[in-house]
């Protein structure tokens, strides 16, 4: 069952049964949205809450709601006896998911964190690099995002992160920092604030460093009004550097520069949005099935949510 009929529940009703998963349900109290979703994945059998949903017991639930619901919804879920699937952030906070662990333990089901950019063919080529020494030792990791919201999403002043969250939202990018420094954070600082013309009340800028242990930092740049949209992450170890650039869903530019050959050498990766949400969704069902723990787990999804309270205490300051 899927938990909201939003846009990023629609793309997991799309995935599954792409999938081959056959009995799909889901739950949302707005008409317009269960109505958006059956229309884009016919044949899903549609609840207006996630109570009636869960007296089906169904065998696993993916939490597509906003933030403030997932630690309640997930708790929910794993006392019927489901799998839980929840998208990022987990929460606001890390003390908030004391529960989820607690209950997780007690009832051996697996929760897996939906950061499906580390299913992402170009950042998994990034990491494998990494990973094989191409660039020697990582000592700093430099991420980038920003989009103009208002050519993005027209509506984007009804939407809930433009209320609370802000670009603070895009914690993808952090979570990647983490997941490549792969060390303890033992610093954080922030910058974040209003401060383009699109309007909102929520932070259309967030500067984030992160001071890593073992000689490594990371600097994280947020916002919700550049034009063109661009995301990039750069890796910039002792023998090399690493580059992954894609603005655009459809394309992915992977870029390495290793010092002991003294040339760059670039890739050109096609890609589809979906392919990595088809990744970690078949991940999660798989280890369901064969109740093996997931990748993304709740220690995991933890790691970021840490990182953007400390960021977000720190840019109030």
């Amino acid at each position: 069952m899927i938990a909201g009929c939003g846009s990023i529940g629609r793309r997991h009703a799309r995935v599954l049964a792409g999938l081959g998963v056959h009995d799909l349900r889901s739950c949302d109290p707005v008409a317009a949205q269960r109505r958006a979703l059956t229309g884009e994945t016919p044949g899903v059998k549609v609840y207006e809450s996630f109570a009636e949903g869960l007296a089906e017991e169904p065998d696993a639930v993916f939490i597509c709601t906003p933030t403030r619901e997932h630690i309640p919804m997930a708790l929910q879920a794993l006392e019927m006896g489901a799998h839980v699937f929840c998208e990022k952030p987990l929460c606001e906070r890390p003390e908030e998911a004391d529960a989820l662990v607690d209950l997780v333990r007690a009832t051996g089901r697996q929760v897996m964190v939906g950061l499906c950019f580390r299913y992402h063919a170009g950042l998994l080529q990034a990491k494998r690099y990494l990973e094989g020494g191409r660039i020697g030792r990582l000592v700093s990791v430099r991420a980038l995002m920003g989009e103009h919201l208002p050519d993005m999403r027209p509506d984007y002043r009804n939407l809930f992160s433009t209320r609370y969250a802000g670009a603070f939202d895009l914690i993808h990018e952090v979570d990647l920092a983490v997941w490549f420094a792969n060390r303890t954070v033992r610093e954080v600082y922030c910058i974040s604030g209003t401060y383009s013309d699109i309007g909102i009340e929520a932070p259309d800028l967030v500067e984030i460093l992160i001071g890593f242990e073992d000689r490594c930092a990371a600097s994280i740049h947020l916002d919700f009004f550049q034009r063109p949209r661009r995301r990039q992450t750069e890796l910039v170890g002792t023998e090399g550097v690493v580059i992954v650039e894609f603005a655009r869903w459809e394309r992915c530019t992977v870029s390495l520069y290793e010092a002991a050959r003294g040339a760059w050498r670039h890739e050109e990766l096609s890609s589809d949005r979906d392919d990595m949400f088809r990744a970690e969704d078949r991940e999660f069902l798989q280890s369901a099935a064969a109740d093996r723990p997931v990748t993304c787990d709740i220690a995991e999804g933890l790691k970021s949510v840490a990182v953007v309270a400390l960021a977000n205490a720190a840019g109030r300051g």
